[in-house]
């Protein structure tokens, strides 16, 4: 007998496939075609199986062919561009999703973003508008007053601040004023409230005309609450609680939620902008590798035909 008994095992396997099985044609290279014959032989068998490569497999384009092989180029692309490769592997739905999330977030970053500049600008305007650095020195001198307390430089800020009104025209007050006299009585001024408990020294100075620091500040701690326009004058008495505190400051410390509020919006969605971009990049890795791994080989030979290899993804 021709036939070596390694060659009859392969055989007795492939028979019963190759009488239940259906024929199919496959577009093999040509390299890798079998002519049309009577009858199979060992070598035609043993060439298909030995010289299969993975010019065999169908793919979509040549980028679904680059994503399977290499993995991480899908990973990076998608990290680049969300969406970029679930494309390359026709997989619409999550293409969308990815680039609907990437479009809306940047539109959103950059909405909240303008929405938190035109509020912090229209809130620096109010404030320049409503507060006066003038009237908020002439109180604290009349507090000391009030209060007959002491400090060695309130003497120097009652001479400054002698025959002075506030205008609330920002050039001209802060011209009128000693930032460092101003700062001088603070650090040493306490606090004296409606509830006669015990209460320290001013927690703040006064940050700098123009400032982050200073436009934050004055609607936000009860202390500079005099310097507002509706502010009453002859209240010497601090609430804890805001009782003291006059609607223009809260309207002020209103304004200042809202556009803070805008910024960390935007901010939010920054990181949802990362994160799509980083849920994309480790889909499409794994899609991709997973794709890799689940090729399977099933051969197929009919006398008369050739053998097939088909690969499911």
């Amino acid at each position: 007998m021709r036939l070596k008994i390694p060659f009859i095992a392969i055989l007795i396997v492939f028979v019963p496939i190759l009488l239940v099985a259906q024929p199919t044609l496959s577009n093999l290279n040509s390299d890798t075609d079998i002519e049309k014959s009577e009858q199979l032989t060992r070598d035609d068998i043993v060439r298909h199986l030995t010289t299969f490569s993975e010019s065999s497999i169908q793919f979509d384009n040549r980028f679904q062919r680059t994503f399977t092989e290499k993995p991480g180029l899908a990973f990076l692309s998608s990290a680049l561009l969300p969406g970029s490769a679930q494309a390359a592997n026709r997989s619409w739905f999550r293409t969308g999703f990815y680039v609907a999330v990437e479009a809306a977030s940047l539109y959103l970053i950059v909405d909240y973003h303008n929405r938190g500049v035109r509020g912090e600008r229209n809130y620096e305007r109010y404030v320049d508008d409503n507060w006066s650095v003038v009237q908020y020195a002439n109180w604290l001198v009349e507090y000391y007053d009030y209060h007959g307390i002491s400090n060695e430089f309130i003497g120097d800020l009652q001479d400054m601040m002698e025959g002075t009104t506030a205008t609330f025209n920002t050039s001209q007050d802060w011209d009128k004023v000693d930032i460092n006299i101003l700062r001088s009585v603070e650090r040493n001024t306490p606090y004296f409230t409606t509830d006669d408990l015990a209460a320290n020294n001013f927690s703040h100075v006064l940050p700098a005309y123009g400032s982050q620091q200073y436009y934050e500040l004055v609607a936000k701690y009860y202390q500079f609450q005099a310097g507002w326009s509706d502010y009453n004058t002859n209240q010497f008495l601090i609430d804890r609680a805001g009782g003291t505190a006059s609607p223009f400051f809260f309207e002020g410390a209103d304004r200042a939620e809202r556009f803070n509020n805008d910024f960390r919006v935007s901010r939010s969605f920054m990181l949802v902008l990362i994160s799509n971009h980083v849920l994309s990049a480790f889909d499409a890795f794994f899609t991709f590798s997973l794709k890799q791994n689940r090729i399977e080989t099933t051969p197929s030979a009919v006398p008369g035909r050739q053998i097939q290899f088909r690969f499911n993804f």
